[in-house]
């Protein structure tokens, strides 16, 4: 048997509490379901029947809390489990949440990756797109999968074509800019040279040359 030796509020959720064992943090639990169960200070408790307790009051919640989040945004599993940490689950019903969440399909990273490129790909290129999927948690795999086949070489002509109206092709110094804005953008080297030479070639026959 151990003690719950301190129950306080947390500071960010009131409607949590955090429970000490013997002296050390062990787990967040619901208030309402410290007062159900009368966990209180002093009082000795088997770990086993703690967790039991936890897990079953904070497995509703926590799938109920994320189900609403991804009804009213589109998140990754890196995100959803951020948002559930942040609410004060604790791991064990986290990674149930979400092994329930993807078994229904409701969480797809792959998914997440494919419409992302889709809806990005005319104003990101290649490595932007992938650097941008990692920081949300997608794996390597999920992002090379995404950008199979992708070719960003007509959007990347498209917006330096935007970038460079009124501007000066000649100046070494707006071509350097116009370099450092695509390859921000995600583009290669490659891209970038052929969006200048194609520029070039456009105005010089603009101007009949």
């Amino acid at each position: 048997m151990s003690e719950i030796t301190k129950l306080e509020k947390q500071s960010k959720n009131p409607d949590r509490l955090n429970l000490h064992l013997d002296g050390k943090f062990y787990c967040s639990v619901d208030a309402l379901v410290a007062a159900k169960h009368t966990l209180y200070e002093g009082k000795e408790i088997d770990p086993a029947e703690l967790d039991g307790i936890v897990l079953e009051s904070d497995r509703q919640r926590a799938f109920d809390y994320a189900l609403d989040y991804i009804s009213r945004y589109t998140a990754t599993v890196k995100k959803v489990r951020d948002k559930l940490y942040a609410k004060g689950f604790g791991r064990a019903v986290v990674e149930l949440t979400l092994e329930k969440l993807q078994g229904y399909g409701y969480l797809d990273d792959a998914e997440y990756a494919r419409r992302f490129v889709e809806i990005n790909s005319k104003v990101k290129g290649a490595k932007r797109l992938a650097l941008d999927l990692k920081a949300k948690g997608v794996s390597e795999e999920n992002i090379a999968a995404a950008l199979r086949g992708f070719d960003g070489s007509d959007a990347a002509l498209s917006l330096a074509r935007r970038h460079a109206r009124g501007k000066d092709l000649d100046d070494r110094n707006y071509t350097a800019k116009l370099a450092h804005y695509l390859t921000y953008r995600g583009y290669g080297w490659d891209d970038v040279a052929r969006c200048i030479s194609e520029l070039k070639r456009e105005r010089e026959e603009e101007d009949g040359r």
